[in-house]
């Protein structure tokens, strides 16, 4: 059956095994694509295959270290024995395509293309251009991904695609092949052609997500597929250097963020663009709990294929709810405490706050040691979980990180903070599912959406967010957990609201907010209501048109 939509991503996160993702943006894709399965949305993927990885982290002497992170691609990905070219610098490329497929809860799959430059007729240079996400040349990487992304899927046979979502502006080149193929095949070179055929995704405030780079370069890495002149160029993608976002969001018909305030934001950085809000979700069957989904299996009928069904875990019995979070709380304090390098010995009836998420410095990791005497009190009331990396380029985010694990050891005894090595999508399960307290710390208004806390809340870990990002609509709807509202609120939200709650109305207090956090925030903060938003919104149709049987 031929596609009507394609999805196009730098990293798509699908299990632990794939190492084809390095955190937020990957995820959501992954998820993004689950949900698509789930819906029988006819839809294919494009992303490139990255046989070295992110990095896998090691911690030494308190601070990151990173080596390659290789995967066995060739027993998980099919050779479909196609390849396609792609010209850079004036040398033919070739590009093979390797298939994965993702089944959907009843069996509708989905195929993802990974595109693949290790090839022995390329020369060195262009071997090593997939290798390693986010490494090497990024240039390089977004031509392929863009431009050999369009050419695979013509290869393949997929030539019904009538929308090409760009999720960020890593493959925003796949508009200049567009461009080119519409105006060589019609001779019509109307940028309009592309524009109704193409959807963006901005995830970022922080202008260093937004890639950057400089003419000169861009002309003599792609000279066949820069049919603009320069002056139309640079009047769709900044005049200065290319700006990938503004190429990506000019030749699009649809632009959204990831939540509503990030739409704010959004608008005042790209002011000449119309912004809408399709605020982000998480595939609820991948990140809940056995536990929790055998819970929800029980009482919730149908939750798998329609996540709006959540809504009815206030008729979960209370104590059933407890238990389950009790097995999987349990089960990540085991773990914890064997794998944690700062020697925290974590208890089950403690409160447990997680903090696990990409460190970086807008995100604060290390705002719990700004009062150290506040904190020290805290002993035996709360005990806190760290996890992440930080991008290997990222010195200032590896500071943050090594001040974190000297902060907990040099606390060991004092009060237990726990820090995991590594972080990946088995110990991000674990977390989200056995914390009882999930931090979001970020510098306003920096967080576009913040996914980590919902994970959190469809197993009943109640968030504790500064105003931003996916928090705010989510305690506007009553979802469960408790925000900051200013640097002072951290501590006396925590010692006078939290504690309390936790400690003495566990039963009753506290288990009514676990349900209002899956029952209000789970139901509507995830892939399905998602995926349906983009499919009325800005794929123009109506779900029930498109949808396969």
């Amino acid at each position: 059956m031929k596609k009507k939509f394609a999805y196009f991503s730098a990293e798509i996160g699908l299990n632990n095994q794939m190492k084809t993702f390095s955190g937020g943006l990957g995820i959501l894709a992954g998820d993004t694509i689950k949900a698509m399965a789930d819906l029988r949305v006819p839809l294919c993927a494009v992303t490139l295959l990255y046989k070295k990885g992110f990095f896998k982290q090691e911690i030494e002497n308190n601070y990151q270290k990173e080596s390659e992170d290789t995967w066995d691609f060739q027993k998980i990905l099919t050779d479909i024995n196609k390849q396609v070219c792609v010209n850079i610098n004036g040398e033919d490329i070739k590009v093979k395509i390797w298939r994965y497929e993702q089944k959907g809860c009843d069996g509708y799959t989905i195929p993802i293309y990974y595109l693949d430059t290790d090839l022995n007729e390329n020369p060195d240079w262009a071997q090593c251009i997939t290798n390693k996400l986010y490494q090497g040349n990024r240039l390089y990487q977004e031509i392929v991904l863009g431009i050999g992304g369009v050419r695979a899927l013509r290869e393949i046979g997929e030539d019904k695609i009538e929308k090409f979502h760009m999720n960020e502006g890593h493959s925003s080149f796949l508009t200049l092949e567009l461009y080119r193929e519409h105006g060589q095949k019609t001779n019509d070179w109307d940028e309009h052609c592309v524009r109704e055929k193409c959807i963006f995704t901005t995830h970022t405030p922080i202008p260093a997500g937004h890639d950057k780079f400089e003419y000169n370069e861009i002309y003599n890495s792609i000279q066949e597929s820069t049919h603009l002149i320069p002056h139309q160029l640079k009047k769709l993608a900044g005049f200065d250097m290319l700006n990938t976002t503004k190429l990506a969001m000019s030749f699009s018909n649809h632009i959204n963020a990831v939540s509503k305030k990030h739409g704010e934001i959004t608008k005042q950085m790209f002011p000449e663009y119309q912004i809408h809000s399709i605020t982000n979700g998480i595939h609820t069957e991948t990140w809940a709990h056995k536990s929790i989904q055998k819970l929800f299996d029980k009482y919730i009928h149908g939750w798998r294929k329609d996540n709006t069904n959540l809504k009815k875990v206030f008729q979960i019995p209370d104590n059933e709810l407890l238990q389950a979070h009790k097995e999987a709380k349990n089960e990540m304090i085991e773990f914890v405490n064997q794998k944690n390098i700062t020697g925290a010995k974590l208890k089950e009836d403690v409160l447990t706050i997680g903090f696990a998420r990409r460190f970086v410095k807008y995100k604060q990791a290390d705002l719990i040691f700004e009062n150290i005497e506040q904190l020290i009190k805290l002993k035996g009331k709360v005990q806190f979980i760290f996890s992440g990396k930080s991008h290997i380029n990222d010195g200032l985010g590896k500071g943050i990180m090594q001040r974190v694990i000297e902060k907990s050891k040099q606390l060991n005894g004092k009060i237990e903070i726990a820090f995991l090595e590594n972080y990946d999508i088995d110990i991000a399960k674990k977390l989200i599912s056995g914390c009882d307290l999930w931090l979001n710390t970020p510098t306003l208004p920096n967080e576009a959406s913040g996914t980590s806390g919902m994970k959190a809340v469809v197993n009943g870990c109640l968030h504790f967010s500064k105003l931003d990002g996916w928090a705010i609509e989510s305690y506007q709807m009553n979802g469960g957990g408790f925000p900051i509202t200013n640097k002072d609120d951290f501590f006396n939200t925590l010692e006078y609201k939290i504690i309390p709650k936790f400690y003495c109305n566990y039963s009753n207090q506290w288990v009514g907010e676990m349900k209002l956090a899956i029952g209000n925030s789970g139901s509507y903060f995830n892939t399905h209501r998602m995926v349906k938003e983009y499919i009325e919104l800005a794929y123009k149709c109506k779900y029930e048109d498109i949808r396969e049987n």
